[in-house]
């Protein structure tokens, strides 16, 4: 059965079934969704004291003695991100962390103009300062850059490794092939987590990692990264970390501010992180400047932390215009390509900063790999997969006609000369010829709205944390639903008892057309307000 989304239902209920006594254990629901998702109690137990040791992580402990070093000796310690999340709560934390320790630091967050990662030019720059140069969740792929500085370099980075390895200490858990691959899917801001907290022990200093948490489960949310069982202590932790934060048990003032601008009250969800914080701390980095979300991370009284809270929530609204009209213009060109494997689409520069965005919806959308390309004086481009297509490996095969590239299987960036693009295009659809997507919604189980109650709801809290491998919930139903409010892509719709929201603007577009939704309808529960349901799809009316 497909539904208005054109993915085809498959309700995993009907073929997995739960042991017996995990169904006894922890109720029909709960058992059928670990069942679901190859997972059993342990999936539960998220006690730091379960993290895996992290001294395996290839030049961990050699990145811990140079930075000791450079802290005892005063060097001057420049620390180099990235722009998005993960690379500014990298940032954040290890800043923080060696200020605290009387070091002497700078941080530096380039703009996306100036491309992801090093260059030479910053290379050059960083020459007359730096001592020691660290650069977090970037770096990997910078080995022409990184061969022109002539001083010590550390590489925190958790990116794919390229055909040669930069001249540094690389700390990337993708070195070793033998690492358990939990280590090989954390977030860049979880090897700075990591680090700080062996380097705390080594340097006997009185901090306590547990306070700064909450920065690598914004990172790994934001970034998303596989919720194996490090990522989901981590995660979970950094959530009870921003419900201290919010009563005032542990002072940080700028995440304080942002959630207080964000409008998250009471229980905070990986929803809320996922939904309400990353966009708006990903928002300089697309459309402004993104060491404004840096400051808010270190700002150091309440004042200070609402007026950077106040500018990214200004800065959140314009990028939601530049989105919403690039993506317009994006999805005009998609679909004039629909016979193609890999979609090819072309904006004016001053959409770069929203390219991924566009890319996602538009490769959620259509089930099939995009790239988006800002266009200037090069072509800067930002992709997609879909349907778990390895989008890095078919890539790789065109690695020549990059000036510069890196990122994961399901989601890269990449830099290409004007003139290349034509040869990109062309290509790349060569590449992919022999992909088959067939797009598809798993449903977890069957669950009527009115069966939902308040124990449900405690256990469901209970799986928390949800995101990337272990997604939230999906139920089906029937239901007769009339659209009663729509704006900005959000559409309501109310039955008798409940009120489903979609965000879909191509299920928005049907069902407005057909003026109601009869049959059965995919869901999930929202876990603040569990009587507002989210819309996933609806029965076909084909």
């Amino acid at each position: 059965m497909k539904g208005l989304s054109n993915k085809e239902w498959v309700v995993l209920s009907e073929a997995i079934k739960p042991e017996e006594n995990v169904v006894l254990s922890l109720g029909p629901v709960v058992a059928q969704i670990l069942a679901n998702r190859g997972m059993d109690e342990s999936a539960l137990d998220l006690k730091l004291k379960n993290l895996l040791p992290p001294h395996s992580i290839p030049n961990l402990s050699l990145a811990v003695e140079r930075i000791k070093q450079a802290i005892l000796k005063k060097e001057r310690i420049l620390l180099f991100g990235d722009y998005d999340v993960d690379g500014i709560t990298g940032t954040a934390l290890l800043y923080r962390f060696l200020k605290s320790l009387g070091a002497v630091v700078i941080p530096v967050i380039p703009s996306r103009q100036s491309g992801y990662g090093l260059n030479r030019r910053l290379v050059d720059k960083f020459s007359m300062y730096a001592d020691l140069l660290i650069t977090i969740d970037n770096g990997t792929t910078a080995v022409e850059e990184l061969k022109e500085f002539k001083k010590d370099t550390i590489v925190i980075d958790h990116h794919n490794l390229g055909e040669e390895l930069p001249p540094t200490l690389l700390v990337n858990p993708k070195l070793r092939e033998d690492l358990p691959k939990e280590f090989k899917e954390l977030s860049s801001v979880s090897l700075v987590f990591y680090l700080t907290a062996i380097l705390s022990k080594e340097l006997g200093v009185d901090y306590d990692p547990r306070m700064d948490i909450y920065l690598p489960a914004i990172g790994t949310l934001a970034d998303f990264m596989p919720l194996n069982i490090i990522n989901r202590i981590l995660v979970s932790y950094g959530i009870r970390c921003l419900e201290y934060i919010q009563k005032g048990k542990i002072i940080s003032h700028g995440i304080k501010a942002l959630m207080e601008t964000a409008g998250i009250n009471g229980g905070i969800t990986s929803r809320d992180v996922s939904f309400s914080l990353v966009p708006r701390l990903n928002a300089p980095g697309r459309v402004s400047r993104p060491s404004v979300a840096l400051k808010l991370f270190l700002a150091q009284d309440e004042e200070r932390a609402r007026a950077f809270a106040k500018k990214i929530e200004e800065i959140n609204q314009r990028r939601k215009l530049i989105s919403q009209k690039a993506y317009e213009v994006a999805l005009r060109q998609a679909l004039s390509q629909e016979e193609r494997k890999f979609i090819v689409v072309l904006l004016d520069g001053w959409a770069g900063g929203v390219a991924g965005l566009v890319a996602g919806r538009l490769s959620s959308m259509l089930q099939r790999p995009v790239a988006v390309f800002a266009i200037g004086d090069y072509g800067v481009g930002s992709i997609r997969s879909a349907n778990g297509i390895d989008v890095y490996e078919g890539l790789s095969k065109l690695s020549h006609l990059f000036i510069r590239w890196g990122g994961h299987s399901y989601a890269m960036g990449v830099v290409i000369s004007r003139e290349n693009i034509p040869i990109f295009k062309d290509l790349v659809e060569r590449v992919f010829q022999d992909v088959q997507p067939s797009p598809t919604l798993e449903i977890d189980m069957p669950l009527q709205p009115e069966d939902i109650t308040p124990k449900l709801l405690e256990d469901l809290r209970r799986l928390e944390p949800f995101g990337e491998g272990f997604p939230s919930p999906t139920f089906m139903c029937n239901a007769n639903l009339l659209p009663v409010s729509f704006d900005e892509n959000r559409l309501e719709l109310k039955s008798d008892k409940y009120s489903f929201l979609s965000w879909d603007a191509e299920i928005n577009r049907k069902v407005l057309k057909k003026g109601y939704i009869r049959g059965k309808v995919v869901y999930q529960i929202d876990l603040r307000n569990p009587r507002r349901l989210i819309l996933v799809d609806a029965e076909s009316y084909d």
